[in-house]
């Protein structure tokens, strides 16, 4: 079966191919090349515009609309969708040329009765580098090197001496100037425009991909010997290379471009690869982010990359048609940008960069939104240019990375009506958990310090912690190190929170770990349970396998999910109450990483209209004979047994069961599973078209 992404892919537009959108003239882009680089006299651009627009007339005439251009596509301008709280917003595209002449804006009247856009400047973008005072922006078609003006707005000819041969990337380093991959080698140009350095090498065996400013040395992706080239920046000599080609850490199969972070690391895109490899000043492998498939935080063909100041991750995916973002601890975050039409829509993302200037585009921004900076993002094949988009104030994935001292750190809570402030990351507030003598502060006994953080974290006032304590420290299957602090010989909060971190004056929230957690490696966040459970008997510990090997339930697994042990009915009937932790999707999310979702309007946390909860219980009693009997009222007014819902929303364990292992039988209500092997091991109740069938009438 072929992945949801490539169904989407494919089904777009069957008749463009790569080698038709590069043509000088097609249906959807007229004229591209020459519109741009012709002489820009009225009567011409008149002309230019009377036989582009003459095709399109036609269409209108004959009571046809280019397809997906409608105006439903065209407001969803906001990822995610609702009711999910938007992160980003799409704002088109920039352009750069004059506005149009009066006779392009009195034919557009004439035929369509709208003033004309004003023209595309930018080719065929592949490769960007942004500043406080613009961006520069390479063009594969024209082979030149564009510059963005932010004071005002308006694209021109970058000027180079001498121009570069085929530019291909292009950085803006920190010291003003600019370096500019080429068929030669890498070009270094100062801000005037004069070239004052080149870093080259054998021809034969040096194919830069993108270039980078690392303190004293310059680095360049080598795409014909895989791996990366230092040199030194002053000298220009070549210093030594890092990496080789492989698939391990620090090798590479085809590294494209690069990225700084904000604390001195340099990203690095392994495209063939299907990652990003994270490298220290030093060259020295970090870590991986990303890697390969078709859900958010992985990648078919990765291509360019941008990290902004607060350290949030941009890489470009030529194959899902989307920007994957990740929080600086490389965590996936969301993915925005899909294949179609409208103003966030991409079909050949390239280069991509950030830039806290707001560039003039076709789409203003609505009322209370509030942008932190934008993202430029290099469109290659449908309407070249760059696709702007606004990134939102951070909300609930992205807190603030490191809280100054004696500040406390605000939660927002999840529950109407509560409100707690996070005393940890504020040395004025010890006293929160602390008794004092005078101006000492007493330590908390062991068998006091449980109940003191569930005080605080029982879910309401602070976010609970799905790991149950109390549970014996060393078991059959369990084995907690002897540095892990326990109470009493079981398992306490402290046994894995290393809360003393908080103690030091002037601590600060940590980007990766916030919670303290001992023994954390965060590129193998599921692989903490290892530290205490037994791999040797099934792998990592899964909350899912709910029935150990001599198929006794096992109560901890429950407790993860669960605030205490629900009941087990034999018929696998749905009539207790299941005391879950949360009854939305974060229960999932605190585990799980969400997966890029096909519908338009997202599902996760989505409210269920009545239309559709009273279609799911008609469809669950004509395909289930075994159809629960009514227990709240009458039949349309009960809740749907077999796919259950969350306060009336969908939740990830609607489509998926969380009882996989044999929990309840496996045709009842809690135990149904899909038929379909592929399906079933990714736990969906049914197989995808029969869930699909479950909500949405044909």
């Amino acid at each position: 079966m072929s992945s949801p992404v490539k169904r989407i892919v494919h089904s777009v537009r069957p008749d463009q191919s790569p080698k038709r959108q590069r043509g000088v003239s097609s249906e959807r882009s007229p004229a591209r090349p020459p519109a741009i680089c012709a002489p820009n006299s009225a009567a011409w651009r008149a002309r230019i515009a009377l036989l582009t627009c003459l095709p399109c007339a036609a269409l209108f005439a004959a009571g046809c609309t280019l397809a997906g251009r409608g105006p439903a596509r065209e407001a969803s301008r906001f990822y995610p969708p609702p009711p999910q709280t938007p992160r980003v917003v799409a704002l088109g595209t920039l352009r750069g040329a004059p506005p149009p002449s009066q006779a392009e804006t009195d034919l557009a009247l004439f035929l369509f009765g709208a003033e004309p856009p004003p023209a595309l400047t930018i080719a065929n973008p592949t490769a960007l580098a942004a500043d406080a005072q613009g961006a520069l922006v390479c063009d594969g078609a024209l082979d030149t090197v564009f510059v963005w003006d932010a004071t005002t707005n308006t694209v021109a000819e970058a000027r180079l001496d001498p121009p570069p041969d085929h530019p291909c990337a292009v950085d803006l380093a920190p010291d003003g100037t600019r370096l500019i991959c080429d068929r030669a080698g890498v070009q270094r140009y100062d801000a005037a425009g004069n070239r004052v350095r080149s870093y080259v090498l054998d021809p034969n065996g040096f194919k830069p991909g993108s270039a980078l400013l690392v303190g004293t040395q310059v680095w360049a992706t080598n795409l014909a010997a895989h791996r990366i080239e230092v040199f030194d920046a002053d000298t220009g000599q070549h210093v030594r290379s890092i990496g080789e080609r492989g698939s391990g850490p620090a090798q590479f199969s085809l590294p494209r471009a690069m990225a700084r972070t904000p604390d001195g690391q340099v990203c690095v895109v392994d495209m063939l690869n299907c990652r990003v490899q994270i490298l220290d000043a030093d060259g020295r492998w970090l870590r991986d982010i990303g890697g390969r498939g078709d859900v958010v935080g992985s990648f078919g063909r990765p291509k360019g990359i941008a990290v902004a100041d607060d350290g949030t991750i941009f890489v470009t995916d030529a194959f899902s048609q989307r920007v994957q973002v990740f929080s600086p601890d490389g965590q996936p975050l969301l993915a925005f940008g899909e294949p179609g039409s409208g103003p966030g829509a991409l079909l050949l993302p390239s280069g991509i960069a950030v830039t806290a200037v707001a560039p003039r585009t076709e789409h203003a921004l609505s009322a209370g939104t509030a942008p932190a900076y934008y993202l430029l993002v290099a469109e290659e094949l449908d309407r070249p240019g760059l696709r702007v988009y606004g990134w939102l104030q951070a909300g609930a994935e992205t807190e603030p990375t490191a809280a100054p001292a004696a500040e406390a750190v605000n939660w927002k809570p999840r529950f109407p009506g509560s409100a707690a402030i996070n005393p940890h990351w504020d040395a004025t507030r010890c006293t929160k958990c602390h008794e004092s003598e005078g101006d000492r502060l007493l330590p908390i006994a062991a068998e006091k310090t449980d109940a003191l953080c569930i005080s605080c974290h029982d879910g309401t006032q602070a976010p609970a912690d799905p790991h149950p304590i109390g549970r014996d420290a060393q078991a059959q299957l369990v084995s907690t190190p002897p540095d892990f602090p326990t109470v009493a010989g079981a398992i306490g909060c402290l046994t894995c929170h290393d809360i003393q971190r908080h103690c030091h004056v002037g601590a600060k929230r940590p980007a990766v770990n916030t919670v303290l957690l001992r023994n954390y490696d965060p590129q193998r966040p599921l692989e903490y349970c290892s530290n205490c459970h037994r791999t040797d008997v099934g792998g990592r510990f899964s909350p899912h396998r709910q029935r150990d090997a001599t198929g006794k339930v096992r109560e901890d697994a429950c407790l993860f999910c669960h605030t205490q042990r629900p009941e087990i009915p034999e018929d696998g009937r749905r009539r207790f109450e299941p005391h879950l932790r949360a009854v939305s999707s974060a229960l999932c999310l605190n585990c799980h990483a969400r997966h890029w979702d096909l519908s338009p309007l997202g599902h996760v946390d989505r409210p269920v209209t009545p239309q559709i909860r009273a279609w799911m219980i008609a469809h669950e009693s004509a395909t289930s004979p075994n159809a629960p009997a009514p227990t709240t009222g009458p039949n349309e007014e009960r809740a749907p047994a077999r796919l259950p819902l969350g306060d009336d929303r969908v939740t990830c364990y609607t489509c998926h069961n969380p009882h996989y292992n044999g929990l309840f039988p496996p045709d009842s209500e809690l135990g149904t599973l899909a038929s379909n092997p592929a399906e079933r091991r990714s736990a969906l109740r049914a197989n995808w078209i029969d869930l699909c069938l479950s909500c949405h009438a044909k």
